[in-house]
């Protein structure tokens, strides 16, 4: 998994998905590799003067900035504001999950501010229809400058016979940063409530709180069936989606995690919280299974059910594939984001520069 979470995967996916269109990315960083905000000062300027450049020299069409809450939303009110001032159009792309809740809690002068920078995009996009409702509702953007565009991800392999393997123990897979808000602790309690018979093993992958996700699982008596890998790249992670049989997430807060596409995209089946734009793509009971956030006796029952019923998983496994083939591919993904582009720069030839 990149380290720059799951838009930086996305972005990561769009670029390699057009390089050989007639659309020209340059990436620029707002934020340096400091997560402190005083050290993101001079990534900051180095970035608003790398665009008045591009400005200057004509090679610059839009750009397109991922926003997110803190101190993603300084930087990147910043950039727009320098866009809106230079007359670069600008696509703002919202992808946090907790937005709302950090909206409501500026004093009225920001609220004026980030207002203001959604309002005079060019065009804004968001993950679902939950965030589409904030930022027309709240934010008080035009419907028409609004567009939900789902995360996408790119598939491996077509899908012939069964998704994964029938037999031998049922291997789950956890995907994310390892706390609280992803529902890890939950879900080392739940697995805890499995029959002890019952035959599984579970990675989870990714950074954050892994010793104390190891010391929880070692009281619980699940150390032997649990694998804590840390981050991982993206060629691991597909390879680890690829010998996986369920994605389990019990996120308190999301978005739309990069990791139930993926586990689409791979034929994986999921279960998950019905949180964020999650059960826009994950119908309970077709494409997945929904538990509430927190209940681990739910979450409990409903991976029991999945390791003991291949039938259930296979079911979902070809659901979720059919969703990710209908509106999660990559591919179309990109044709959808430039064709955006294109409409909004106005231009047949369109280079577009990405603030991260």
């Amino acid at each position: 998994m990149d380290k720059s979470g799951g838009i930086g995967r996305l972005m990561s996916y769009v670029m390699d998905n057009l390089q050989a269109a007639s659309i020209v990315i340059r990436h620029v960083d707002t934020r340096g590799n400091n997560t402190r905000p005083i050290f993101s000062v001079a990534p900051l300027l180095a970035a608003m003067s790398k665009i008045v450049l591009l400005k200057v020299t004509g090679r610059v069409d839009l750009v397109h900035i991922n926003i997110s809450y803190r101190g993603s939303t300084i930087r990147k009110c910043t950039i727009a504001g320098l866009c809106y001032l230079i007359r670069i159009p600008t696509v703002l792309h919202l992808h946090t999950c907790e937005y709302e809740d950090f909206f409501r809690r500026l004093p009225a002068p920001l609220k004026y501010t980030v207002r203001k920078i959604f309002q005079r995009a060019d065009h804004v996009i968001v993950l679902g229809r939950v965030w589409e409702r904030f930022v027309v509702h709240t934010l008080g953007v035009s419907e028409t400058h609004v567009t939900v565009l789902y995360n996408a991800a790119p598939g491996r392999r077509p899908l012939s016979g069964p998704c994964k393997r029938s037999g031998g123990d049922v291997r789950l897979l956890f995907l994310g940063r390892l706390g609280a808000r992803k529902g890890a602790p939950d879900l080392l309690q739940a697995l805890a409530g499995l029959q002890s018979d019952l035959g599984w093993s579970i990675t989870m992958a990714g950074d954050g709180d892994i010793a104390g996700s190891r010391k929880r699982a070692q009281e619980l008596g699940l150390l032997d069936r649990v694998t804590f890998t840390g981050w991982l790249d993206a060629e691991q992670v597909d390879d680890l989606l690829e010998s996986s049989d369920v994605l389990v997430l019990p996120s308190y807060a999301e978005g739309l995690p990069m990791s139930v596409i993926e586990a689409f995209a791979h034929g994986v089946a999921v279960i998950a919280t019905p949180v964020g734009a999650i059960p826009e793509i994950v119908i309970d009971g077709e494409s997945g299974l929904l538990v509430p956030a927190g209940d681990t006796g739910a979450l409990c029952d409903v991976i029991q059910t999945l390791c003991v019923d291949a039938d259930m998983r296979q079911k979902l496994a070809r659901a979720g594939r059919k969703m990710w083939e209908k509106d999660l591919d990559i591919t179309e993904y990109a044709v959808r984001l430039s064709t955006i582009w294109r409409t909004v720069a106005a231009h047949p030839a369109v280079s577009a520069s990405a603030a991260g």
